[in-house]
Formats: C-alpha cells, structure tokens, sequence
C-alpha cells in the first residue's frame, strides 16, 4: 500500500481567505411597437444576449429583475419598466444594469447622462451587451458620450422621416387616430372613414332626445343604458376594463353630441400642439399648421340642429341642480318688455313663531337694479305664485286644443296687416344676408391682393359670419309664423301627439314636473304690465329638426 503524505496550511495569523462577491445583474429591454417584430429588436433576441452576457461575467440574475417596456419610445422616461428599475436601483436590490444596446435604454443625450451619473452615484454599474464602454474612465465616458448623441440624432431622424410621411398621409385624407370615431368605420382599402349606417342611427337619435326632449346627457345616458344599445368597443368585440357590455359612458355621449364633425364632415390634424391635453386656445398651433379633411359624404346632422343642440346644452348646464342653489319654475325665460332685460329670480324668507318659517319666490327686472344700468325699470316684482298659473293654464290649453289655437295666430297674423309686416321683415332680413355674403366676398379679394393682413381679413370674416347667423335665427323664427294649411295641420297632429305623452304629467303636476315642462316648451315669456307674450317650442311632425315657435298673449291680470 503506497503511502500518503498530508500538507497542512494554516495562514498566518491577522491575514483573511480571499472571497469573490458575485454581482447581483438586472435586465433592461425596450423596443417601440414597430421594432417588437424586427430581427435584433425582438424582446426574446434582446433578453438572449443579455442572459449570455451575464453568463459570461458570473452574474447572479433573478427573475424578478427582468424589467421590459414594449410600445414605449426611448426619448421619454415615462416607462413602467424603467420606473420600476430606477425604484429597486435606489434600493440596491442589484448591482449592475445590463441592456442589449444603449439606445435601449434612452434616445435622448439628456436623459441618458443624467439617469447614468444617478446610478454611478448609487454604486450601479451600467453595461451595454454590444457596446463596450467602460464609463470608469475618461475615454469610455467620453465614447459613451458620443454614443448616445448619436443615438438621439437617429431618434430625431427616424420622427421626422416619420411625421413627413403621416403628414403626406393625413393631407390625403387618410384617417391616423386610431379607432374610427362612432358612426364611422375605416375602409381598409383607402384608411379613410366610411359610414356605418347602424351606428349613424343611434347619433341622430341622441342629437333628437338632445334637442326635441331637451334631456340632459345624464337622461340620455340612463335612457341609452336601458336601451341595450352596443358601444363602438361592443360593435368592435373589444373587452373593456369594466366587463361590461352595452354600457355607455357620459364622457362618451358628451363627445358625440358636441362634436362638430357630425354636422360638417371637416376635421383638422395638427390642430393643437399636444392632443392629449386641454384643448384650448393657448394649446393651440399656428392655423396655417393646420391641416384640413373635409368629406361631406360624412356629414349626417343638419347644421342647424348641431346649433340647437350646442344652445341646449348651455341651457342644461345654467339649469343644472349643482350650479343653481335655488330651483325656479320660469328661471331665464321671462324678458322685461319695456326694457329688454332678462328677469332674475330670488326668494324671501319669512319667520314666525306661530307659523313657523316660509319662503316667497319672485322675479325682478334686471333693470330695477341702479347698479346694472343707469336708466332703473320702474315695473315691479312678480311672485312666481302669480306668473305660473297663467303661463301653465296657456300650455295645457294649446296641447288640449292645438286647432283652436292655431286658428287664433293665423287671425293674430291676418289682422292689420301683420302678414304683410312679416313678409317685409323677412325680404329685409334675405337683404342683409346677401350684403353680408357680398361684403365676406369684398374681403377675400382685398387678402388676396395683399391690401389687408390675414388677422384683419380673418377678424372681418368672422364678424360677417356672427351677424348672419344672427339674421338666419330670426329668419327662421318669422318664417314659421306663416303658416300654410297643410303645415297647420302637420302641426296640429304634433301638438296632440305631444299632449298625448304628456296627459299624466299635466294632471296634479308637481312643482318639479311643471318646472320640467315648462324649461322645455317655452322658449321665453315677454312681460310689458300686466300683459304675457309668451312663445312655446312645440316639436313639428315628429321630428328634432325643426321647432314650431307658437306666439300667444294671456292678458288676464296675474292673481
């Protein structure tokens, strides 16, 4: 048996085995959407190299440390990923960041140098799989430096390569927001809009129940809601957060019934300098940035219902509970006839020990006030008490008898030579639209000379167009004054429709069912003395586009 010989070594005493720490490593990957597919970019081929770098330097990687951001671009730090890695950074829960490339990590010089001096301040190495830059060292620093300058030079190149190309898109007409806007699919063959004749139907019912019932969005929505009616994601087969189907948000219905487009089939790209924030006059581009689509095939809203529309919702808004502290019956409907001033509405609260408190609400002429004007309205406050009874007892007397009652304006209308009046006031009014018109016509050749500047000529435009919009609205309302028979008739039929609806409502109605009623069907109440000129919104032969104004006096004294 051969024999063995054992060396033993004890070191010297005070002097330590040597012992290696094996470094804690974290992954990096980022690629924007249309780099995820590309050879080189992939996630998998960006996570493969650097597992194999790890490898190779005796890393210690856990899973956990694996951080990945895909669809986000590099010139921006608001990642998931990256903030997720930046937080366990300052916690030390690694000691090296490894990414595939530089350019991974940020395209923007700031940023990198930024984000990359925190981490050396922290004691985080920073390593790039395919770039060997020692950033210890002034010369790896300054290469690093370099590195990332180009990195964001090819980012700035690559986005205006891009907006070149969306910009020569977007003036071809070609729709680049993403999902199609409701009413609207996208022709796969040309990426413009076309319509979606179903989805169309249920935005001109909004607009109706809008405009023709006067509900508000809130209304709308409950009634939408109760309808079952799929949403643009439901008709899409998109699953929502919520997991609901058929449920329609009012931020939704406020965008449709508010947008433009519906009524004019024009939208602008480049409009405002960052979409995704408040749209408003300082967040806007210069206008010769802008750039137009228009397709009047798209159009399905008649312009003026699209007004109609925009004037309800203010009047929703000014009524609406939360920005009103007291609710009134006639609130913003009755005018001073000798002055023209607005009513405004106020109460008065009485206290006593035997009756307890009560309160009074009344109306006053603005006016009356010394402070709003310098010429004070000597008419005095009504009590709503008062004014209500004749104004209601006038409504349920037009829907019970719509035929008597237009029977009264085509008399109110034939005597001393009103008829005759209107048809003047209506030949005046086609003048002042066509001088108008000529007038806009006059400007644009002088811009297009060069004699006056595009602000002037915009301004001059502009005023034109407000005054004939203002002519169009009395037009329309003078226009419905001359009745033939058959819209007489038409009109009639509406009325008693309407009553028929209403016929519960109106018997023992409360004070919030009148209020209701009333806010919807009159349009204003003209008070000179004792005498009521009031004008009521009747819907004409079931449809939202148009509104019969029916023009009564009540001259019974206001007991």
């Amino acid at each position: 048996m051969a024999k063995t010989s054992t060396i033993i070594y004890s070191p010297p005493a005070g002097i330590q085995p040597i012992t290696t720490k094996t470094k804690k490593a974290a992954i990096y990957i980022r690629c924007s959407s249309d780099e995820a597919g590309k050879e080189g970019y992939s996630p998998q081929t960006q996570e493969e190299k650097a597992k194999d770098f790890i490898r190779l330097n005796d890393y210690h990687l856990d899973k956990k440390h694996i951080y990945v951001d895909i669809g986000y671009s590099g010139g921006v730090d608001k990642r998931p990923g990256l903030q997720k890695l930046l937080t366990d950074a300052k916690n030390r829960e690694f000691d090296v960041i490894t990414v595939y490339r530089m350019d991974r990590f940020f395209r923007n010089l700031r940023l990198l140098l930024n984000t990359v001096a925190e981490l050396r301040e922290i004691g985080i190495e920073f390593k790039s799989v395919t770039e060997p830059f020692d950033t210890s060292t002034p010369t790896g620093r300054a290469m690093f430096a370099n590195a990332g300058v180009f990195a964001e030079w090819m980012r700035e190149v690559g986005l205006e390569s891009r907006n070149e190309g969306m910009i020569k898109a977007m003036k071809e007409g070609k729709y680049l927001s993403g999902t199609a806007r409701y009413g609207y699919d996208i022709n796969e063959k040309n990426q413009k809009l076309k319509r979606n004749e179903q989805e169309l139907s249920i935005v001109k019912m909004l607009f109706s129940w809008l405009v023709e019932e006067k509900l508000s969005e809130y209304k709308i929505q409950q009634r939408i809601n109760r309808m079952k009616v799929p949403t643009k994601y439901d008709d899409l087969g998109r699953k929502k957060k919520t997991g609901s189907k058929c449920w329609w948000n009012r931020k939704t219905i406020g965008r449709i019934i508010r947008n433009d487009f519906y009524a004019t089939g024009i939208y602008y790209y480049r409009k405002y300098k960052n979409p995704t924030k408040t749209k408003n006059e300082k967040n806007l581009r210069p206008k010769e940035e802008w750039i137009k689509v228009e397709d009047r095939d798209l159009k399905i809203i008649p312009e003026k219902l699209f007004e109609k529309a925009q004037l309800q919702l203010q009047k929703n808004k000014e009524l609406s509970p939360r920005n009103t502290k007291q609710v009134y019956i006639l609130q913003h409907k009755i005018i001073c006839g000798f002055d023209g001033y607005h009513y405004q509405c106020a109460r008065r609260v009485y206290h006593s020990k035997k009756r307890g408190s009560s309160e009074t609400k009344y109306y006053f002429c603005t006016g009356n006030r010394s402070y709003f004007t310098p010429k004070k309205c000597i008419v005095p406050t009504i009590s709503e008490s008062r004014i209500v009874p004749p104004v209601w007892d006038k409504l349920k007397e037009i829907l019970t008898n719509p035929d008597i009652i237009m029977q009264e304006l085509k008399d109110y209308i034939n005597q001393k030579g009103r008829k005759n009046k209107i048809e003047g006031q209506l030949k005046n009014i086609k003048n002042a639209i066509d001088s108008l018109n000529i007038e806009k016509e006059r400007y644009a050749e002088l811009y297009a000379e060069s004699s006056i500047t595009k602000e002037f000529y915009d301004k001059k435009v502009r005023e034109c167009e407000t005054e004939i919009e203002t002519f169009k609205k009395e037009e329309e309302k003078l226009s419905q004054l001359l009745l033939t028979e058959g819209e007489k008739e038409k009109r009639i039929g509406s009325v008693k429709k309407l009553y028929s609806q209403l016929k519960e409502s109106l018997e023992n109605a409360t004070y919030e069912t009148k209020r209701e009623i009333l806010q919807r069907l009159t349009e204003k109440i003209i008070k000179t003395g004792e005498r009521l000129d009031i004008e009521f919104n009747l819907p004409f032969e079931n449809s939202s586009l148009q509104l019969a104004t029916v023009g009564c006096s009540d001259n019974r004294r206001m007991d």
